[in-house]
């Protein structure tokens, strides 16, 4: 290393910013002291068949767990996907959970607690088949987590 060269660091806002200059060469990074960590999702509570019958709308609440290693206000939404018994998506996808302890409107028992719910409402209409739904989450930074995938047989 040179004589005439000099590092220097500053710290902004929880940002270290590194200067490195000498006589031939100079050199900036900057680099962020905390690595952002994806969300995970677990914990599914679902049932896996219904029974609909031809008179009845059913109303199934589903619950699952996000947990982000940043903390749980990293977390930007918890959603899943939901594919017809044909294959195809549904136009209603995204279809987001909520954990804003709203029973009534959302299923959700107690706000702020890391378990997200929905409930669904299935007419009497619904096709018969087996639906499959993949749960996932989306932090902050925008890193997604694991998908977590789960038929429901409708007969």
């Amino acid at each position: 290393m040179n004589k005439k060269s000099v590092l220097s660091l500053i710290v902004i806002a929880g940002i270290s910013i590194f200067f490195f200059s000498g006589c031939e060469k100079e050199y900036s990074e900057v680099v962020d002291p905390v690595q952002n960590v994806p969300p995970v999702v677990r914990n599914l509570q679902a049932p896996s068949v219904l029974n609909l019958h031809p008179t009845d709308t059913l109303k199934v609440t589903i619950s699952i767990e996000a947990y982000d290693p940043d903390g749980r206000e990293d977390i930007k939404s918890v959603f899943f996907n939901s594919f017809l018994p044909d294959g195809s998506p549904s136009r209603s996808n995204p279809i987001y959970l909520y954990d804003d302890g709203n029973l009534l409107a959302n299923g959700d028992l107690n706000a702020n607690d890391g378990i997200y719910s929905r409930i669904i409402i299935l007419p009497p209409n619904t096709p018969k088949g087996t639906y499959r739904f993949d749960f996932q989450a989306i932090d902050k930074k925008n890193e997604t987590s694991n998908i977590i995938s789960h038929n429901l047989v409708v007969q």
